[in-house]
């Protein structure tokens, strides 16, 4: 539950925030959905411990062993069941909801953002991104509308989603104007260095 709020906290507006004194409802962008019952909210908290485990596990490297490397595949058949399951506990208008909203996080190994080497924007990007995700999912709502969902690639309107969804690339390019490397190269405009911390401020005349 914590992590699912967080992660949406950046689309909400404190005004927008809904009271969390009741425990049955559930709300995104200012839509309200029922939660399960107690008993299904308690087997969610267990299954999101038991991802929290898994995300610290071993990766495999190059020289991982036969054993290991089937180790790492139950692991991963596990997570998909994990999802499996979590698709079904939470309510299902919710969780295609949230499943259509764009989430920008922390990145690595992208193109160096010029005239800087940084490759990553780990430990100093989150406002940078919480811009990306406020100015993304506004522009999927513009353009698709607040109910639309991201159901299946045959979707008529799927094209319109790739299409946003590549102006945020990380790179510097014609085709994403809303890249972290361009909105990191405005801020520089505004007095703030390649890899120094946004306020909200400078995100905020940055996506203006």
């Amino acid at each position: 539950m914590n992590h699912l709020w967080m992660s949406g906290a950046d689309l909400m507006s404190h005004d927008d925030t809904p009271s969390m004194s009741d425990d049955n409802e559930l709300w995104l962008l200012g839509c309200r959905y029922e939660l399960p019952d107690a008993n299904a909210r308690r087997m969610q908290q267990d299954i999101l411990e038991a991802q929290t485990d898994d995300m610290f596990r071993p990766r495999p490297t190059d020289s991982t062993s036969s054993h290991d490397i089937s180790s790492s595949s139950n692991a991963t058949d596990s997570k998909t069941s994990n999802a499996a399951v979590m698709s079904l506990l939470w309510p299902p208008d919710f969780y295609a909801d949230f499943c259509s909203r764009y989430w920008m996080t922390y990145r690595h190994n992208y193109p160096p953002i010029r005239p800087s080497h940084y490759k990553t924007d780990i430990g100093w990007g989150c406002m940078l991104r919480s811009g990306q995700s406020l100015l993304a999912n506004t522009l999927l709502i513009h353009l698709l509308s607040r109910h639309w969902r991201r159901v299946t690639p045959s979707n008529p309107s799927w094209k319109t989603y790739v299409k946003i969804t590549h102006w945020f690339l990380d790179e510097l390019s014609p085709r994403a104007p809303f890249s972290i490397h361009r909105i990191a190269l405005l801020g520089k405009q505004l007095g703030k260095n390649i890899g120094e911390w946004f306020g909200p401020s400078t995100i905020s005349q940055v996506i203006q």
